[in-house]
């Protein structure tokens, strides 16, 4: 007895010293990560699987402030994580020299990366031959389906239940219905009821001035649009046309009516969030990325004031084409850094997590998805309701964690799964709310992007789209856009909230003030249209 006594102890103590051994062998990388996430919760469903088959702990540094500021203040210190993401401010590293080429770590130590990258090496690769960075969300097979379109002019399902769904195709049905709902029900909640809100924070005011781009039926260009004439794609500015004095004429309108909030220009993203969320806002334009987090907690407290997209245009007689052709972001990824003492063990690392997609979006088979005769993958009632709670999915599940921001995979895979449950062609529907199919059905649609167009093939516009193009920083055409841009800043919020009879004055001096300011970006957008055209035409 006493010798099997100390035997056990011997037995506890290796356990312990190689328990202790495996601890101290796991790699640790620190990465920096250009969005708001809480701290990672140290023991997730999925991290501790991913943890446990690489060996790797990740040191997480969080968005906290202003990105631009910090991403300049990273440069400034030459400190450095040993990877990161910059969003749309990642070139900035690369021009700094901070991030390493990767095609050579792909080439020999990738193989998932190698496979499913592979129909976007060339629009990854920078013009002096290397790849630095690997975007989110490629696009290995096909795009699949989806049940937000990507961006939309919002409005509330009271207000078109009220009205009887309606199909909303121009700018003046669409304020008509607001105006005319928010006249009938002033509060809501005890509160004021909000017709417009636009959202004009930081960088994130695209989500206004991207809206007679819109309009004019456009998917996300950018800030100037490609038009194809006599079979060549000619960059055309619509800052300072006709459809944006409409659109900015018709936002004064609507705020001398107090139909836009009159703190529209003045909140931050939080504060827009916040007022989403409450259910008393009609009205919104703006990708459905940023007003995500508000629809999911409306569509869990509140569903009868969720927010449907509808590709609103300027005329009847417009055709749009809104919805985006699919594209993998060339702008902005991971990057590894020259800090990383163990590249090789970094793009290990990343190449796990593309490989192991299913695991990050899907589960555990038969406890978060199953399997039907055909291969298709599904989730149960009770299943959904688990990832139907964010806090759930972000902290228990650990999704985010090792997804947003990270290299990952969106659309169809080899068998036809998608690799994002709810773009799950069965679960689209299926999977919706009862509020959404409520709509969906009111529409005798099966998605909401049921009440767009298809978006243009990819062959049609092989460069697409220009926002990804990226101007040096410090050119001519980088200063350029940046006063461009300024002065926009400036006179956006002067247009909306004038009197109207000072709107046409406003309207010209702005169209005086930025047409000096297009002419070099103009012609490095063309320089770089005619090269994607040129090299990513067969892609």
């Amino acid at each position: 007895m006493k010798k099997y006594r100390i035997v056990l102890l011997l037995l506890v103590l290796v356990i312990s010293i190689s328990c202790t051994v495996m601890a101290g062998e796991l790699k640790e990388f620190d990465v920096f990560i250009s969005m708001a996430l809480p701290d990672y919760p140290g023991s997730t469903i999925i991290g501790d699987i991913i943890r446990e088959e690489t060996g790797v702990k990740l040191n997480r540094e969080y968005l906290v402030g202003d990105l631009e500021t910090k991403v300049g203040l990273m440069i400034a210190s030459g400190e450095y994580p040993d990877m990161l993401v910059g969003a749309h401010f990642t070139d900035k590293f690369v021009d700094a020299d901070v991030l390493i080429p990767l095609e050579d770590l792909i080439e020999e130590h990738a193989p998932n990366i190698k496979k499913y990258y592979a129909r976007h090496m060339r629009s990854l690769t920078k013009e002096d031959g290397h790849i630095y960075y690997l975007p989110q969300q490629a696009i290995p097979y096909g795009a699949g389906e989806r049940r937000y379109p990507a961006v939309g002019f919002f409005i509330n399902k009271r207000v078109l239940k009220e009205a009887g769904y309606p199909v909303i195709k121009t700018f003046e049905q669409y304020f008509e219905l607001i105006e005319n709902y928010q006249k009938k029900h002033p509060t809501y909640k005890g509160q004021d009821t909000i017709g417009y809100l636009s959202l004009y924070d930081s960088w994130r005011n695209f989500a206004t001035n991207n809206g007679p781009m819109h309009l004019i039926g456009y998917p996300n260009e950018g800030a100037f649009l490609p038009i194809k004439e006599a079979g060549k794609f000619v960059v055309r500015p619509y800052n300072g046309g006709f459809v944006e004095k409409y659109y900015y004429n018709k936002l004064n309108e609507m705020y001398n009516k107090g139909v836009v909030d009159p703190e529209t220009f003045v909140i931050n993203y939080d504060q827009y969030l916040e007022k989403i969320s409450s259910g008393r806002v009609l009205g919104t334009h703006n990708q459905y990325w940023q007003i995500e987090k508000a629809q999911n907690i409306l569509r869990q407290e509140d569903p009868d004031s969720i927010m449907v997209p509808f590709p609103v245009v300027y005329d009847e007689a417009v055709e749009e084409f809104v919805r985006d052709t699919p594209y993998v972001q060339t702008t902005q990824g991971m990057g590894i850094t020259t800090a990383c003492e163990d590249p090789v063990a970094a793009i290990k690392y990343l190449d796990y997590l593309v490989g192991h997609q299913i695991l990050i979006q899907w589960g555990i088979k038969g406890e978060h998805y199953e399997v039907d005769e055909n291969g298709m993958y599904y989730r149960t009632k009770e299943q959904q309701k688990l990832f139907d709670d964010p806090n759930w999915v972000r902290d228990k599940f650990g999704r985010e964690y090792f997804y947003d921001a990270f290299p990952s995979l969106i659309g169809l895979d080899e068998n036809g799964n998608n690799y994002m449950p709810r773009r799950q062609a069965s679960m689209i529907y299926g999977g919706s709310t009862d509020s959404e199919k409520e709509v969906m059905d009111a529409y005798g649609i099966k998605s909401f992007t049921g009440l767009y167009n298809d978006p243009r093939p990819g062959e049609e516009v092989p460069y697409y789209p220009l926002w990804t193009i990226t101007l040096e920083t410090g050119s001519p055409a980088q200063i350029e856009k940046t006063r461009l841009e300024d002065t926009i800043r400036e006179y956006v919020p002067k247009l909306v909230m004038s009197s109207p009879d000072e709107y046409e004055d406003i309207w010209e001096e702005y169209v005086a003030r930025i047409s000096k300011l297009m002419e070099k970006q103009i012609e490095v957008y063309q320089e770089r249209i005619d090269w994607r055209v040129e090299n990513w035409g067969s892609e």
